[in-house]
């Protein structure tokens, strides 16, 4: 084969490649349109349902506030090859698991105990949350795969982790301003566990998306 064929088959399927924006830029870009779909979201159910609300449980939400901050710096960060350093992930997920746990705690330790308390909330109608929580997340997920998708996809488990802990903040703290039940068993029960399903499998299938470049 001579040089020139060879330099034809080499470059005929080239495309241009532009530079990714700092990862910061990025990520404001992403915040902001996924706080418009949020508002649109929130906008509509206060139409339909009439329901608002200052939240009260105000550490909760700065708790959530600083680990989305950070985990979102983070993620668009390492999506940019040569980023990466040692201690990135531990902030956010410290973060986040201390949240979880001060959840569950606070469940557990009282009269009727973590297991009868998640049963009796269950009885509850809570579901509505869940739904509400689905659909704050569903734009940014979508539009966090396909951010994402443009630089470079981090196979580790703690990566994927954050993919699905940046939407699942986000959407817990849009959530606070419209649901009223601010107790800590509901928010475990229909803000977090029964939302693990369904979001672990939008978010599962939404990370195989962004791994699968052509």
């Amino acid at each position: 084969m001579k040089t020139i064929e060879l330099i034809e088959i080499l470059t005929q399927d080239n495309k241009k490649v532009s530079p990714l924006k700092s990862s910061q830029h990025r990520f404001l870009q992403w915040a902001l349109y996924s706080l418009l779909s949020m508002i649109m979201i929130l906008a509509l159910s206060i139409m339909i349902r009439g329901q608002y609300h200052i939240p009260r449980f105000w550490e909760s939400i700065v708790t959530l506030i600083v680990g989305f901050l950070f985990c979102g710096f983070v993620l668009f960060k390492r999506n940019i090859p040569g980023n990466q350093s040692t201690y990135d992930y531990l902030f956010h997920n410290l973060i986040l698991v201390i949240w979880i746990i001060f959840l569950v705690l606070s469940v557990t330790f009282t009269e009727k105990g973590l297991f009868s308390s998640i049963s009796e909330e269950l009885t509850h109608h809570g579901s509505i949350c869940v739904v509400l929580l689905l659909l704050i997340a569903t734009i940014p997920v979508i539009l966090l795969n396909i951010n994402l998708k443009k630089g470079f996809v981090e196979p580790s488990l703690l990566f994927q982790f954050s993919v699905y802990a940046l939407p699942f903040t986000f959407a817990q703290i849009g959530i606070s301003f419209l649901c009223p039940n601010e107790t800590s068993i509901h928010m475990l029960t229909w803000h977090t566990l029964a939302l693990i399903p369904f979001y672990s499998l939008i978010s599962f299938l939404g990370f195989k998306l962004i791994q699968s470049k052509e």
